[in-house]
């Protein structure tokens, strides 16, 4: 595997960590930068679309605290900030203040966010299938799987101070 070897790793000896742990690591950045690219032409960033998606499909109608949407997305409060602010700025979410409680301020996706998404949503699945192509669709339920349940270990580490 020339290119982790890239990176002083080489196959085959036994340091199956480190290759996983790098290869994924180039994989997002790879996945990273052709979504980027794709999401340039409807000036969004790849953090942007993230927190429309959780603002839709978690918030729904009611909307979603600001914290819980940084929760799902593993992010900083003051970068979710930054974020939110430009999303609202150009009109894709509206904020305001939980009644009863002004310091928790509630995210709700508009309809021109929503619009956005579906525009989207076409072209960004087409990507996400052409990156996983590389795969038999058998191999990719495989790898979905592990993947899926070496995630749900390492977060169940976590909530236990792993």
């Amino acid at each position: 595997m020339k290119t982790l070897e890239a990176f002083g790793i080489k196959e085959g000896r036994g340091k199956y960590c480190e290759e996983t742990v790098y290869s994924l690591a180039l994989i997002y950045n790879l996945i990273y930068n052709e979504l980027s690219s794709y999401f340039d032409q409807y000036n969004l960033s790849l953090g942007k679309f993230n927190i429309l998606m959780v603002v839709r499909h978690q918030g729904r109608e009611k909307g979603i605290p600001q914290v819980e949407i940084s929760r799902h997305l593993i992010v900083t409060a003051s970068n979710m900030t930054k974020l939110i602010d430009k999303l609202e700025k150009d009109g894709l979410v509206v904020r305001s203040s939980l009644e009863g409680d002004r310091r928790v301020h509630i995210t709700r996706i508009t309809e021109k966010g929503s619009a956005l998404l579906d525009r989207v949503w076409g072209g960004y699945s087409q990507r996400l299938a052409a990156l996983m192509s590389q795969f038999h669709k058998e191999d990719q339920r495989v790898l979905s799987k592990l993947l899926s349940a070496w995630l749900d270990k390492l977060m169940r580490g976590k909530t236990h101070g792993v």
